[in-house]
């Protein structure tokens, strides 16, 4: 379970909400790997962001990948070189996204928690009202065993989602586990028991706290 940091604040003041600037944008292959590894320098050992998501194995992982990507195209420039460059560009972008996401939901907004954790900020240029929960839940079957597709659609304004797992009774609320908290609103599943039906359901995150939990879904993993 994700735990909450907050200072305690004056409760006359109240509290500017920041946010994760990724700066993506127009990045380079080597300001990418760079932004990442200063990120996994200091989430290392930070006790503010004890459980990250993706782990900072992963990112470090794929910033090694992408360094290797870029001198192999570099010495080569052959187009197989060139498209694995690319892949691991995209792969990298897709998880320090969504490590912003992870560290945007644990530090509630906070500017010194957020740059803790080697992301720049910026403030929110208006209050961000209650989100309403995510829509249109899918669980999809794929043809591969064990793998199942989550699709829904996105909120506006939302920061993150939690994405929640439970393979018994959805009625018994001990039975859902947290799965992931990502960026993007839609995600494979891998790993799962074949011939077992899998049910989900997902929250939005943004300035003003959780939405509603959305409606549940299921499917049977292939």
């Amino acid at each position: 379970m994700l735990l909450w940091v907050q200072h305690d604040r004056p409760k006359q003041l109240k509290k500017q909400y920041y946010i994760v600037k990724l700066g993506h944008t127009r990045v380079s292959f080597e300001a990418l790997t760079d932004m990442s590894r200063t990120n996994v320098s200091k989430m290392t050992g930070n006790p503010a962001f004890a459980t990250p998501i993706p782990s900072l194995a992963d990112v470090t992982a794929a910033a090694d990948r992408l360094d290797k990507a870029v001198q192999n195209y570099d010495f080569s420039r052959s187009r197989l070189d060139k498209q694995e460059r690319d892949f691991a560009f995209a792969d990298l972008k897709g998880l320090r996204q969504d490590l912003g996401g992870y560290v945007q939901t644990i530090s509630n907004g906070d500017a010194e928690l957020i740059t803790s954790a080697g992301f720049e900020t910026v403030a929110a240029r208006k209050p961000i009202g209650p989100l309403p929960a995510p829509g249109d839940v899918r669980a999809l079957v794929r043809p591969y065993p064990g793998s199942l597709e989550v699709r829904f659609s996105g909120v506006r304004g939302r920061n993150a989602y939690q994405v929640y797992i439970c393979s018994g009774d959805p009625l018994v609320e001990a039975n859902w586990k947290l799965h992931t908290l990502t960026s993007k609103n839609r995600l494979v599943v891998d790993g799962l028991e074949s011939n077992v039906t899998y049910y989900f359901r997902v929250e939005a995150l943004g300035a003003a706290g959780w939405s509603p939990m959305s409606d549940i879904t299921s499917a049977k993993a292939a």
